[in-house]
């Protein structure tokens, strides 16, 4: 039983992985660029969709449209390529990071936008076991 898809998990245990790699001092310079970028789109996509199956809509079967998802992209795109770049110099815009975006929100369309298999709380709000 999961409420989650694969990409998500695989995602989110390459992300804690990478990180801990980063953190001894490994860098790889690709990896360390745009690996997150990749990962961050089905990680939140996929909590997204949580949130939208199990407590917006209560809806197993609702799942994400694809002009959703494209603003997912854009949303992140704005914010880290455009909005924080322009307003720290902590930040630089890199517009592959947008590719890497694009990338995992469609692995995430392809692989992890599916419906929930039951919900984790019952109509009465308690914890279904």
């Amino acid at each position: 039983m999961t409420y989650f898809s694969k990409i998500f998990w695989v995602s989110l245990f390459t992300f804690v992985l990478n990180q801990i790699i980063e953190a001894s001092g490994i860098f790889i310079p690709y990896v360390h660029s745009y690996l997150d970028d990749v990962l961050c789109s089905p990680i939140v996509l996929g909590f997204g969709l949580f949130v939208q199956q199990q407590f917006t809509y209560r809806n197993l079967q609702y799942t994400l449209t694809i002009p959703m998802i494209i603003l997912f992209v854009a949303w992140y795109a704005l914010i880290f390529e455009v909005f924080l770049p322009y307003s720290s110099s902590s930040f630089h815009a890199d517009w592959l990071d947008v590719l890497a975006y694009a990338f995992g929100a469609l692995l995430f369309w392809r692989f992890g936008n599916n419906p929930a298999a039951k919900f984790l709380f019952s109509k009465n709000r308690s914890l279904v076991e």
